[in-house]
């Protein structure tokens, strides 16, 4: 269960025109350079189509000219705001007799180059009330969260599930009709995803939703825990999760990943890491302090049956093996306690392990055997983390299933 996934977005598209008499070029269908020529000149404009009006668009250009003189100095560095064209600067012909030429290059990123965030602000975790969620992949992961994406977060969420809003924050651009993904560098730029710009200027992603999974428009205003979407696996991506991050444009056109704090059950607001399990509390409720999930502590007949959680077996046949399952919230370093004991009798067996601070969960596989005594009949399990009792289990030990 120690994965994670990796995945990159198309945030700095580059654009190359030649002069023409009067045409326009765009990428991605989204952000357009527009140049009107006459003979004096040109002029140079940009356009983000799909912009709604609070829209921010990070964008750097530059030109090159034989007998052109630019009105501005350039590289320019410049924001455009909303969806209407703005002219960023002109060419104008030295010699009109003589031949001239230009080119023009730029690259754009959605977001404003100089938003702030708030360390302080507190997110709700991305998904509903009452599903319990491993983090498997955290900031910095090694598999893919370094360089652009060092501060993002992979839930372990599975195909279809529910993907809410994670801060209030309005919608600004969406992406849905993509079907393909898989962990080949050719579905890079094929996830689905939602960007909603929050009140400070940064920007929320979610992405690798499944086809048309989008359940919001460009322009809709959304509040923590509204739901927006549902999960998939498109993209670059080796299985169904939701990929998270906040992040603000630079003004070298680079995505800079913000760290977040998010309320969990046990906190107003922490870094969630890597093999952690949380799930969502109101801010008025009391927090937990727990370090398993004791509700999926179980008795499983086979270790196969370990990751699913799906044990519901309380009856197991004399001489097989029972495998105790412990789910913890945060790896850590843990002593485990199992006591055993027959009820009715003075028979107990003991079990004392340690766990790995890098351990999701812990399992122990036991075979109850005593040559003196018989073992079947009912049994009661006590499980303890550092001296706290966790969950008691009955079963029963019988000669035949």
């Amino acid at each position: 269960m120690r994965f994670g996934f990796f995945i990159l977005f198309l945030v700095c598209p580059i654009g190359f025109l030649i002069a023409k008499e009067h045409s326009e070029f765009c990428s991605m269908d989204r952000l357009c350079v527009i140049y009107v020529q006459d003979k004096t000149g040109v002029d140079i404009y940009f356009q983000n189509k799909i912009a709604i009006d609070e829209t921010y668009t990070t964008i750097s250009v530059n030109a090159t000219s034989k007998n052109m003189k630019n009105s501005l100095k350039l590289p320019l560095v410049t924001l455009l705001k909303g969806p209407k064209r703005k002219k960023l600067f002109r060419l104008n012909v030295n010699k009109p007799n003589k031949r001239w030429v230009y080119q023009i290059k730029y690259k754009w990123i959605l977001g404003n180059y100089s938003a702030s965030h708030d360390p302080k602000t507190v997110y709700e975790l991305p998904f509903e009330k009452g599903m319990k969620v491993r983090v498997y992949q955290g900031y910095k992961g090694t598999k893919s969260h370094q360089g652009d994406n060092r501060y993002s977060i992979d839930f372990g969420l599975k195909e279809g599930d529910l993907i809410t809003a994670a801060r209030d924050g309005i919608v600004i651009d969406t992406e849905q009709k993509n079907n393909e993904g898989g962990f080949e560098i050719k579905y890079i730029h094929s996830a689905n995803y939602i960007k909603i710009l929050h009140e400070d200027g940064t920007i929320g992603q979610y992405a690798h939703l499944r086809y048309m999974g989008v359940l919001v428009k460009r322009g809709q205003r959304v509040t923590a825990g509204t739901p927006i979407g549902y999960v998939g696996s498109t993209g670059f991506s080796d299985g169904p999760h939701l990929h998270f991050e906040v992040y603000k444009p630079t003004s070298h056109l680079r995505k800079k990943t913000i760290p977040t704090l998010f309320r969990t059950e046990s906190s107003d607001g922490e870094l969630v890491s890597e093999g952690q399990l949380h799930w969502r509390r109101d801010p008025n409720t009391a927090l937990v302090k727990i370090v398993s999930d004791m509700e999926e502590i179980q008795i499983c007949e086979s270790v196969q049956n370990l990751e699913r959680l799906g044990c519901d077996v309380t009856s197991f046949a004399k001489g097989s093996p029972l495998y105790f399952y412990i789910p913890l919230l945060k790896p850590s370093r843990h002593k485990i306690q199992i006591s055993v004991r027959k009820n009715g009798t003075s028979i107990l067996k003991l079990y004392n392990w340690e766990t790995n601070p890098e351990w999701w969960d812990t399992y122990l596989d036991v075979q109850l055997e005593d040559p003196s005594e018989s073992m079947e009949g009912d049994w009661t399990a006590v499980i303890s983390i550092d001296g706290v009792v966790q969950k008691e289990i009955e079963f029963q030990i019988t000669s035949v299933k």
